[in-house]
Order: C-alpha cells, then sequence, then structure tokens
C-alpha cells in the first residue's frame, strides 16, 4: 500500500496502546458485577489506579468511572458472585469486551495514542518492513516484534530514523521540506519526533513483568483489542492466563 494511500485512509482513526497491570486487573475481574459498580460509584477503586505514567493518556477518575458505570447500568442480567468476568458470559460478546475494556482503563498506567497513518510509519521504522494494511497493524505478530526489537534501539536514535523516514516519504510524494513553503513543516516534524519517543518508551515500559500491552482500534469492536492470550475476545472465551 502506498504512503500517500495508507496516510489518506487511516489519518483520522487512533490506535491505542495501552499499558495495563496485570495483577489489578486480575483482581477487578475477579469481583462480582455489582459490588464493583458499587465500589466504582464511590470512587473506593481509586487507589488500585497504577501510578500515572505523565507522558501518556489517562482518563481521570471521574471519567473512567463514568464510562464504566454507564455501560454496567445498560445491562440488565443477574449479577452473581462468582466474578464480573464469569458472568460476563451472559452476554453479548461484543457488548462483554467493552466492559473489559473500560474495566482496564482502571488498571492502567497510560496509553499511548497516534494516528495509525502516524503509527504505520514509526513501526516500520522499527521493524525494517512495511506493515501492509490494517490487520498487519494489529496483529500479534507486529507486535510480538515491536516489543522485541525495541531494546535493539535508543529513544534518540529511533526518533532520527522516523524522521528521517518521514521525509524521505515526502520527497519520494514530491512534497516540499521547505518550511519557508509549507510552515507545517517543523511543527510536524517535531510532533513525530516526540510520538516516536513516546512509543518508544511506552514499548520499554511494556517489558516490566507486571504489565501486559493491549493495542486497539479507537471506537471498534473491544474483542479485537489486545494481543495473544491478553486479547479480549480470548478472555472471554478462555478466561484469565494463568498468573
Amino acid at each position: 500500500m502506498g504512503s500517500r494511500h495508507r496516510r489518506d485512509i487511516m489519518a483520522s482513526v487512533d490506535l491505542v496502546a495501552r499499558l495495563v497491570d496485570a495483577a489489578v486487573f486480575r483482581g477487578l475481574c475477579s469481583v462480582p458485577g455489582n459490588q464493583l459498580a458499587s465500589a466504582i460509584s464511590k470512587g473506593e477503586f481509586r487507589d488500585r489506579r497504577p501510578d500515572e505514567i505523565p507522558s501518556l493518556e489517562r482518563a481521570f477518575d471521574i471519567d473512567a468511572e463514568a464510562e464504566f458505570l454507564d455501560w454496567h447500568d445498560a445491562q440488565h442480567m443477574d449479577w452473581t458472585s462468582s466474578g464480573f468476568l464469569d458472568n460476563l458470559s451472559q452476554l453479548n460478546k461484543e457488548v462483554a469486551a467493552e466492559g473489559l475494556r473500560h474495566l482496564s482503563e482502571f488498571a492502567s498506567p497510560g496509553s499511548f495514542r497516534c494516528w495509525e497513518g502516524r503509527a504505520m510509519l514509526y513501526l516500520d521504522v522499527l521493524l525494517s518492513r512495511s506493515i501492509l494494511d490494517i490487520e498487519d497493524l494489529y496483529s500479534d505478530e507486529t507486535w510480538e516484534a515491536a516489543q522485541s526489537s525495541i531494546s535493539e534501539i535508543e529513544p534518540d536514535e529511533y526518533a532520527e530514523s522516523v524522521i528521517m523516514s518521514w521525509m524521505a516519504q515526502r520527497e519520494d510524494l514530491g512534497e516540499t521540506l521547505d518550511a519557508k513553503q509549507d510552515p507545517r513543516i517543523l511543527p510536524t516534524m517535531e510532533a513525530h519526533q516526540t510520538t516516536a519517543d513516546i512509543l518508544h518508551r511506552t514499548l520499554q515500559t511494556a517489558q516490566l513483568p507486571e504489565l501486559f500491552l493491549m493495542v486497539g482500534r479507537d471506537w471498534t469492536d473491544a474483542t479485537e483489542w489486545g494481543q495473544g492470550e491478553w486479547n479480549l475476545g480470548r478472555l472471554l472465551e478462555n478466561g484469565l492466563p494463568e498468573a
């Protein structure tokens, strides 16, 4: 897929790479649904949230609570004492996965977010290959490779490589690199540098044994969020991975 085509069709859709504390998420999934909603409505789970990573995005406590409670209140079902994740089997899989996605926000120190078109550029550079399409962008193989490759390059070197690749793409498309002709050049370059650095640090942080990385496409079916054994659709089918 050509770089202009990739950029045009995915410029406004965000890729989200959310860091999740596995122990906190496991604990939340084991709480009965009504008890979970009651505690969240009282702000009792705020202290369980991992420390926020300042460079990443994270919903404010009150916003995360409102999103989960709105979802919970829309589910007309009998919550039992067997735990939130277990009870989700009563629901449509897509709706159930949406509940898990909302819940993951309470176990997250933060999320990396950027346009899909830019994410493809950053991964092209990191993996030394072209991301072919949306399926490739969100595949288990792509993110496994990204996490294993990130330790091989320093943040500054990675950001510089992203800038060089972006400049080469502009030249290939016959677009100017002269800031006098296009005042957006320098701000865009700075944005790429900052965002590439944040992605690098996010992938490095995901190496911590207590965390897992859940990547998904904003505003889409939550069953597709997450990779490997932490994919939300698989969690609904198979339960939580062994600790």
